[in-house]
């Protein structure tokens, strides 16, 4: 995972400009003890799943050595809100704890609220690809950023924000399995090419079956493509010029396809004559393929 924060934690909440501008001069941001029952969580935070697992572990800590860091909070109508540290917040009240160690910044802001929130997770607790994208997705569209200064704020490269971007273009099914860890981000980003919703569910249903690797799946994301651009480049009489195959050889494409569980393209030219084009990827699916189009040993 990319890990380049260079303005991390302690750039946004030491000596750097924006945290001298949250707190009144001549005065860092005031330490407490504060009741845990007065603090509530970050309604900006990237993470919206705690693992258990991990919370646990957090809360045996606490429970052995207390809070060794202080989380970040700022004042609100209802007590205090998270800035940063809300696993900690939460393994705090898992230990029993009623108070925990605060560090009270004044005037902090709503995007310095999601900045530090989304900074502090990268660095201390991975997020999924899904949630980082949908975090930079937030930060971009709540105040107006492009990628590149989205990458400048969290201190990474802009590439990386556009790839956790893209993921964001995936049919939900895609998005699911991603942040399910069915799939990595590298399968994620082979299935983009594929445009469609449906040769993308279809890809993914291959992937999760067949336990491809990304270079599988690329390779067969590339074979797609090629089978694509021989249907619509057929003498076809029936293909509308552009290459784009007719409506019912797309259906037929379709329901084939359902059936035999892989790709297939149908190349039609004039006077409905051309081929059928139906694909295998090993052994066990030509095998498959096999059985299912031509059954050994049918009887009347």
């Amino acid at each position: 995972m990319e890990r380049r924060l260079g303005r991390g934690l302690d750039t946004l909440l030491g000596g750097a400009q924006k945290a001298a501008d949250m707190v009144p001069a001549n005065s860092g941001p005031a330490s407490s003890s504060l009741p845990i029952i007065e603090i509530r969580p970050n309604p900006e935070q990237p993470r919206k799943v705690f693992e258990s697992a991990p919370l646990e572990e957090l809360r045996d800590s606490i429970q052995r050595h207390g809070v060794l860091q202080p989380i970040c909070v700022r004042r609100s109508d209802r007590g205090y809100e998270i800035v940063a540290g809300e696993r900690r917040w939460r393994a705090a009240r898992m230990a029993g704890l009623t108070e925990i160690p605060a560090t009270i910044l004044e005037n902090a802001t709503d995007e310095c609220l999601l900045e530090l929130a989304l900074v502090e997770n990268l660095q201390r607790q991975d997020l999924d690809p899904l949630e980082k994208a949908r975090a930079f997705q937030e930060l971009q569209q709540s105040f107006n950023l492009t990628q590149a200064q989205v990458a400048e704020r969290v201190g990474m490269r802009r590439p990386t924000v556009t790839n956790h971007l893209r993921l964001l273009e995936l049919p939900k099914e895609a998005q699911d399995a991603v942040a399910h860890g069915l799939i990595s981000m590298g399968h994620a980003k082979a299935l983009l090419p594929l445009k469609e919703p449906e040769a993308i569910r279809n890809a993914l249903v291959l992937v999760v079956k067949k336990e491809l690797s990304v270079r599988q799946l690329e390779e067969f994301v590339k074979e797609s493509a090629q089978g694509d651009r021989e249907g619509g480049t057929s003498s076809s009489a029936e293909t509308p010029r552009g290459g784009r195959l007719p409506a019912w050889v797309r259906d037929l494409e379709g329901r084939m396809r359902d059936n035999l569980g892989t790709r297939v393209s149908i190349q039609n030219r004039n006077g409905y004559k051309g081929q059928i084009v139906i694909r295998y990827h090993d052994r066990e699916e030509l095998d498959r393929l096999c059985e299912k189009l031509a059954p050994k040993d049918v009887i009347d």
